[in-house]
């Protein structure tokens, strides 16, 4: 082989390397655990990790979560040659509102990944977030990943009734619209709940819903010729298909004929 030649294998030897180096980076993405840890002389296996050791692998993208909202994500684990140990998992810097369930699982030796879910609550702080995984052997060093979280914030609605109380006589029956205002991205049905009517007022239907792409529903009240007379506020929640309820007020007012 000329020497031209041998520089070219080298050269290409050479880059084979560093992108191996790089995939074997991403692929692990932390720093490694384990007993093989301190072996001032390790052996690797095929994949680059020391005899001995392991690391945690957690998605390469950030998970994306909203508020009132779970997602269920793996930690999992690569095991060197010579490592077969359980592994105790720990969270630390988890932001504001949100929980990890199990707090504390542990990848059997036998096991390659753990489930977890976060739950994410209404108000909890919206943005990027590095959640710190720890991975703790029997015996050995911890190895250590970042777990990238993102909160978005929850798509809402709001409940529009009529701005002035209706008014309705005894015996006499009226249509009133309930509105809805959507965030850009809320497309949900949502269901209407009616508090307590006076008695003697009845509504159709009776359980009213609000149509994903509609921008109201029309609900019609029946008074009996003996109905209570008066004002009322009547409590109105929207329940939609997930996340949170959105509350407004109705006001119906009473009268004899």
């Amino acid at each position: 082989m000329t020497q031209r030649k041998q520089t070219h294998v080298k050269n290409l030897t050479t880059v084979l390397a560093m992108l191996a180096m790089v995939v074997m980076s991403g692929c692990t993405q932390g720093t490694p655990g384990g007993p093989g840890t301190t072996d001032k002389s390790p052996k690797t296996t095929t994949f680059g990790q020391a005899e001995g050791t392991f690391n945690l692998t957690v998605p390469l993208t950030s998970t994306s979560v909203q508020q009132g909202e779970t997602t269920e994500s793996v930690i999992g684990i690569k095991r060197a040659t010579n490592f077969d140990e359980d592994v105790s998992i720990a969270f630390s810097e988890i932001p504001k509102g949100v929980t990890v369930e199990p707090a504390n699982p542990v990848i059997k030796h036998g096991d390659t990944d753990a489930k977890v879910t976060f739950t994410v609550a209404n108000g909890a702080d919206a943005g990027e977030f590095r959640v710190k995984v720890a991975g703790h052997p029997t015996k050995g060093g911890d190895a250590h990943v970042d777990f990238r979280l993102t909160v978005t914030p929850k798509d809402t609605f709001t409940l529009t009734p009529p701005r002035s109380s209706t008014s309705l006589k005894q015996g006499e029956t009226k249509t009133i619209s309930i509105g809805i205002k959507r965030d850009k991205t809320f497309d949900q049905d949502v269901a209407l709940e009616f508090g307590d009517l006076p008695t003697g007022v009845t509504r159709d239907p009776q359980e009213p819903v609000i149509k994903n792409g509609d921008s109201e529903t029309r609900i019609t009240l029946t008074t009996a010729d003996d109905a209570s007379l008066g004002n009322f506020s009547i409590k109105l929640t929207g329940h939609p298909a997930k996340g949170a309820d959105a509350i407004s007020e109705f006001k119906l007012t009473v009268i004899k004929p």
